[in-house]
C-alpha cells in the first residue's frame, strides 16, 4: 500500500508560449474548492455577525419627511411710476426656473435656518444636536423631477433623521417653518437696507426742500421788484405826459391852420365881394375869431342885430390882424410840438437845450436801469422758486416711496409655502441591510479564496483540508 501523502508534489509549471488549458484552472478550483467554501462561508457569517452587532450596538434611526412647495406670490405697490424700485423680474425661461430652484434648494441647508430650529426645539434636542453643524448632518433637501417629465418639480422635501419618530417629525416640521421664513424674508420682502437707505435719501430731500423754501421766502422779503416797477410804472407815466401835451399841442396846431386857412378864405371873399361881403361876413368873422381866441359852448347863438356896422377896409384889417396871430400862433405851435419831441427822444439835438436833453436822457437811462433791475431780481425769485419745485418734486417722490415700499413690506408676498407636515414614522430605517450585507461579504470572500487559492499552488503548496486516497 502505497501512501501517496508521503510523496512529494512538485509544482506544475506552465510555459507562457503554451495554449491555456481550462481544464488546469478547473482542476485547481477542484482541488482547493474545500478551502474556497470555508473561506466564503466564513466571510458571509462574519459579516452576518458583524450587522447583526451593529444594530444591536448603534441606536435606531427614524426619518421623516415635510414638503414645502414653490409658490411665488408678489404684491407690486407703486405709487409713482417715474420711481421704481425691483429687484429682479419674475423668470419664465427654463434656465432661470431651474437656477431659482437650485438657489431655494440650497437655502435649505443654511445655518440660519438649522439655529431657527435649535431655538424652537432647544429643549428636546440633545446637546449633540444642539449644534448647527451636527443638526445639519441630520437634514437633506431634495427636489425630485416632476411626474412624466425630466423638469424638477416644485416641491422641496426636507427629511430629518432622529433617534425617535417623535423628534424627527418635530424637526422636520421645525425646519419647513424655518426654511420658509428665511425664503421668503430674503425673497418676499422688502430689504431692510433698501428701506433704510430710502428713509435716509427721504431725510435728505426734507431738509433740501426746507432751505430752499427759505431761501425764497427770504428772497421774497427782499425783492424790489415790485418797488422798482412801480418807479418805472411813474417815469413812463411822465414821458407818457409829455407824449400828450405833444398830442394836444399838434391837434392845436392842425385846428390853428385850418382857422388860417379859413381866415386867408375868407379875406379873399370880403376883397372880392365889396361892401356888401363885408356886412354879410361879418358874422363868419365874429364866429372865427370866438373859436380862435375863446371856448366856445357846444351850442352858438347870435344876434345879428348885436353886430357893428363896418366897412370893406375895416373888415381886411380886422381879417388882416386875425391872420398875422394866427401864423405867429402856428409857428409858437410848431416850436413848442418840436420842442417837446425832441424832449422825448435820449439824446439831445441840435437847438435844444442842455438842461431839457440831459433830464429826459438821464429819465430814460434809469428806466432802462430799473427794468434791468426788474428782470434780475424777477430771475432771481424764478430760479429759487424753481429750485423749490423740483425740491419739492423729490421730496414728494420718496416719500411715495417710503409709503409704497411700507406697503409692500405690509403686503407680505411669499416665494414658498408650507405644504405638507411631517408625521412620526412607524419603523426605524434600516441602516444596514443583512441579506445585502452578506451578499457582498460572501462575493468579497470568494474572489479572496480564489486568490488564496492560485497563490498557494503557485507556491507548491498543497490544499490544506486535502483527504489521501488510500491504494492497497
Amino acid at each position: 500500500m502505497v501512501d501517496t501523502a508521503d510523496t512529494p508534489h512538485t509544482a506544475e509549471t506552465w510555459p507562457a508560449e503554451d495554449e491555456i488549458d481550462l481544464r488546469r484552472y478547473l482542476d485547481l478550483i477542484l482541488g482547493w474548492h474545500r478551502e474556497i467554501a470555508v473561506i466564503t462561508i466564513g466571510a458571509m457569517v462574519l459579516a452576518a455577525l458583524i450587522i447583526l452587532s451593529l444594530r444591536y450596538l448603534l441606536p435606531a434611526t427614524y426619518r421623516s419627511s415635510a414638503a414645502v412647495t414653490i409658490v411665488r406670490t408678489v404684491s407690486d405697490v407703486s405709487f409713482d411710476e417715474r420711481f421704481r424700485t425691483t429687484a429682479d423680474e419674475t423668470t419664465t425661461d427654463a434656465t432661470g426656473a431651474a437656477a431659482r430652484r437650485s438657489a431655494l434648494l440650497g437655502l435649505a441647508m443654511s445655518g440660519a435656518v438649522a439655529t431657527d430650529v435649535i431655538d424652537e426645539l432647544h429643549d428636546q434636542l440633545s446637546v449633540k444636536e444642539r449644534n448647527p453643524a451636527d443638526l445639519l448632518d441630520q437634514i437633506s433637501a431634495e427636489s425630485g423631477p416632476a411626474i412624466g417629465t425630466r423638469v424638477d418639480s416644485d416641491l422641496v422635501r426636507i427629511t430629518a433623521r432622529s433617534d425617535t419618530p417623535e423628534k424627527a417629525a418635530a424637526i422636520a416640521n421645525a425646519w419647513a417653518r424655518a426654511y420658509v421664513r428665511q425664503v421668503n424674508t430674503v425673497y418676499g420682502q422688502v430689504p431692510d437696507e433698501v428701506l433704510a437707505s430710502i428713509q435716509t435719501e427721504l431725510a435728505k430731500a426734507a431738509a433740501t426742500y426746507q432751505k430752499s423754501q427759505a431761501n425764497l421766502e427770504a428772497n421774497i422779503a427782499r425783492n424790489r421788484a415790485e418797488e422798482l416797477t412801480r418807479q418805472v410804472t411813474v417815469m413812463k407815466q411822465r414821458l407818457d405826459q409829455e407824449a400828450t401835451l405833444v398830442q394836444a399841442e399838434l391837434l392845436n396846431w392842425q385846428q390853428a391852420n385850418e382857422a388860417l386857412n379859413a381866415a386867408r378864405a375868407l379875406r379873399t371873399q370880403v376883397e372880392k365881394g365889396g361892401e356888401a361881403a363885408a356886412r354879410s361876413n361879418m358874422v363868419a368873422l365874429q364866429t372865427m375869431k370866438l373859436m380862435v381866441y375863446g371856448n366856445p359852448p357846444a351850442t352858438l347863438q347870435l344876434e345879428l342885430r348885436d353886430i357893428p356896422e363896418v366897412d370893406q377896409q375895416a373888415m381886411l384889417a380886422d381879417i388882416d390882424g386875425l391872420i398875422l396871430s394866427l401864423e405867429e400862433r402856428l409857428k409858437d405851435l410848431e416850436s413848442e410840438v418840436a420842442e417837446r419831441t425832441d424832449n422825448l427822444q435820449a439824446s439831445a439835438t441840435p437847438g435844444q437845450s442842455a438842461a431839457t436833453s440831459s433830464t429826459f436822457a438821464t429819465l430814460y437811462e434809469q428806466i432802462r436801469q430799473l427794468n434791468a433791475q426788474v428782470e434780475a431780481e424777477n430771475a432771481k425769485q424764478m430760479q429759487l422758486a424753481q429750485q423749490r419745485d423740483l425740491d419739492w418734486e423729490s421730496y414728494k417722490a420718496l416719500s411715495s416711496k417710503v409709503a409704497e415700499l411700507n406697503l409692500t413690506r405690509a403686503a407680505a408676498s411669499s416665494e414658498v409655502r408650507f405644504a405638507a407636515t411631517a408625521v412620526p414614522p412607524r419603523e426605524p430605517v434600516d441602516q444596514i441591510s443583512l441579506v445585502l450585507g452578506i451578499g457582498i461579504a460572501g462575493l468579497v470572500g470568494l474572489v479572496a479564496a480564489f486568490v488564496f487559492a492560485f497563490a498557494n499552488h503557485l507556491m507548491g503548496h498543497t490544499p490544506f483540508l486535502f483527504r489521501a486516497k488510500t491504494q492497497v
